[in-house]
């Protein structure tokens, strides 16, 4: 077998892996997921990057979220608990996307955090996750 002819066989394999019937994007819903070191988080500034067309609270939550943006698919996004509420761990935004299958293209950086007080925080030890639902 020459070389070509191997690698020729291996790219036809490796395609055909690939392959799971979908054809084209799946428009739908991601969620953002937050990790805390506290449990009495009351709002969270973050960066969002990512083609999305609508960034909303998930369903149970009286969260407010407000957008903005920032430059090319990057917007910022402040989610406020409620009063006497707090941001839990889990779900914290949802996502309106062209294609849940490009959940790991999606950016995220932590800018602020308040505390029940509204006190700022250190943004050491929070995490947001981009993952489909």
């Amino acid at each position: 077998m020459t070389v070509r002819t191997l690698v020729l066989a291996l790219l036809g394999g490796l395609a055909a892996a690939g392959c799971d019937g979908n054809e084209g994007p799946t428009a739908g819903e991601l969620e953002v997921r937050l990790a805390t070191p506290n449990t009495d988080d009351r709002a969270i500034r973050f960066l969002l990057g990512g083609l999305r067309t609508a960034v909303t609270a998930p369903a149970g939550t009286n969260y407010r979220v407000y957008t903005a943006p920032r430059s090319g698919d990057t917007v910022i996004v402040v989610v406020i608990a409620p009063q006497a509420g707090h941001l839990a761990a889990g779900a914290l935004v949802r996502l309106s996307v062209p294609d849940t299958r490009q959940a790991a293209t999606y950016r995220t950086t932590v800018q602020d955090v308040a505390a029940a007080s509204y006190a700022q925080r250190a943004v050491t030890g929070y995490a947001l996750t981009v993952v489909k639902p």
